[in-house]
């Protein structure tokens, strides 16, 4: 039994992982803490399959499964682009309150744009592998979504470290992280930092969605109740570090799967979350990997 709902809870885990490695990512690079990568994600995954189903605007063009896939990592890219480009950078040098505060409001906006555009019905999300088959891993059946997180999580974090370790381009956005004054200085070009931030952390935030959303419907706002699980994770392990980001929502996904198959939480899951988040920030602020930057 015990065996069964840890592999559960670290599937669980990799999936929240993805969300809070996009949160991660921004947070890094631009210093801000979004709480919009949720329904960035959410909305790309709804756009993309409203196309799929009545044709692609302009043109008309309907495609299958995995060409939506490929076209909401599109989408979501291109938002992550856009709301950079137009609402972040004008608020670079803007108290990070204000940041966090318009990205409440995106994110409240997208979530109201898909109440009116796709309704509040919810949407089975449309999978590329067999929906509905079950999987046995050591006694706990996994559906396709739930055993491609874990190696989804383990290449995309794999390819993030290695760009960041091992190309200029990299290195550049770990010096800007640092401090984009010195930065500067030195001839990197802050700007694309914080682009290649958003866009990447809104491909992310797509990914994301796709491992999710086959087991939870899309649900106007529901990806913001998930992303409040992964920046709890970020938050246990470090708001500026991938690895911490990763061992975080590890242990929230376990800690969650274990507390709903017991009656020993005082507030079942969410309340056993919440207090682990708590315990870190009264203990270790910057989390078990975050460096002092990342205290809040």
């Amino acid at each position: 039994m015990f065996l069964e709902e840890l592999i559960r809870g670290l599937s669980l885990g990799s999936a929240y992982a993805l969300l809070a490695v996009a949160v991660v990512l921004v947070f890094t690079g631009t210093r801000t803490l979004s709480v919009a990568m949720g329904e960035i994600g959410a909305f790309s995954f709804y756009a993309a399959n409203d196309w799929r189903l009545d044709g692609l605007p302009l043109v008309g063009w309907r495609y299958g499964v995995p060409t939506m896939l490929l076209v909401a990592c599109l989408v979501g890219a291109a938002m992550g682009l856009l709301i950079e480009r137009f609402i972040m950078r004008p608020l670079v040098a803007r108290a990070p309150l204000d940041k966090l505060i318009a990205t409440l409001a995106i994110a409240l906006s997208l979530a109201l744009l898909e109440l009116n555009l796709f309704s509040f019905d919810p949407i089975q999300a449309p999978v590329p592998f067999a929906q509905g088959t079950f999987y046995d891993v050591f006694g706990a059946e996994l559906t396709s979504a739930q055993l491609l997180a874990p190696p989804v999580l383990l290449v995309t974090v794999g390819s993030l470290y290695a760009f960041l370790t091992k190309t200029k381009f990299g290195l550049a956005t770990r010096a800007t992280t640092s401090d984009p004054d010195v930065a500067r200085l030195l001839g990197v070009k802050v700007n694309r930092v914080y682009l290649f931030a958003w866009v990447v952390g809104g491909l992310l935030a797509v990914i994301a969605a796709l491992l999710t959303a086959p087991a939870t419907s899309l649900i106007p706002f529901n990806q913001t109740t998930l992303l409040l699980r992964s920046l709890a994770g970020a938050i246990i392990g470090g708001l500026d570090s991938l690895t911490g980001a990763v061992v975080g929502c590890l242990i929230v996904g376990v800690v969650s799967t274990l507390f709903q198959a017991t009656p020993l939480s005082f507030a079942g899951a969410d309340g056993s979350i919440l207090l682990l988040v708590l315990v870190t920030l009264l203990v270790r602020p910057r989390g078990l990997f975050g460096s002092p930057r990342a205290a809040f």
